[in-house]
């Protein structure tokens, strides 16, 4: 509860100091005028900031040259320059990124496809690899008439040459 007061509060602070400075419009300046004439406590308050302000102008002024002018516009450029090449140096090493990154999911996307296409192709040689010692035969087979004799043969190794062909 105390935030909307505070916020008040620096508003309150910030028109009397625009009253004395003499920001305020002429309609602005007859309104806090009317305010000041009605309430003590901001006659006061006005009281207690110029009392301030005076102050302030008694103190002694430093005399800066222009030397210093020329330093502190010298120190905001060089700092506007590293902040310059820092943003410049964060955007390349974003763009760096972002082609490295469509780079790999183009490389990924393309070695799934090879995959995927190479996997739909072969998909009916694979049952030929499987049977290829069956093939192979298919003219010995066709002339046995008994399972047992080809079970036979096979015992001996007779079928027994492995074929590789990569596929």
């Amino acid at each position: 509860m105390s935030e909307p007061n505070d916020q008040h509060e620096t508003t309150f602070d910030e028109e009397i100091i625009a009253y004395l400075d003499g920001e305020l419009d002429v309609e602005a300046v007859r309104r806090f005028e009317a305010r000041l004439a009605d309430d003590a406590e901001l006659c006061q308050q006005v009281k207690q900031h110029q009392r301030t302000w005076d102050l302030l102008d008694e103190l002694p002024q430093a005399d800066v040259g222009e030397g210093f002018t020329q330093t502190t516009v010298e120190m905001v450029a060089i700092s506007i320059g590293e902040q310059v090449e820092k943003a410049s140096d964060r955007d390349s090493r974003h763009a760096k990124f972002n082609w490295l990154l469509g780079g790999s999911v183009a490389l990924v996307a393309s070695l799934a496809g090879y995959a995927l296409v190479a996997s739909i192709v072969s998909a009916p040689n694979r049952q030929l690899v499987e049977d290829l010692r069956v093939i192979e035969n298919l003219d010995e087979y066709r002339v046995v008439e008994d399972i047992e004799f080809l079970r036979a043969l096979e015992r001996e190794g007779l079928f027994a040459s492995e074929v590789n062909d990569g596929l």
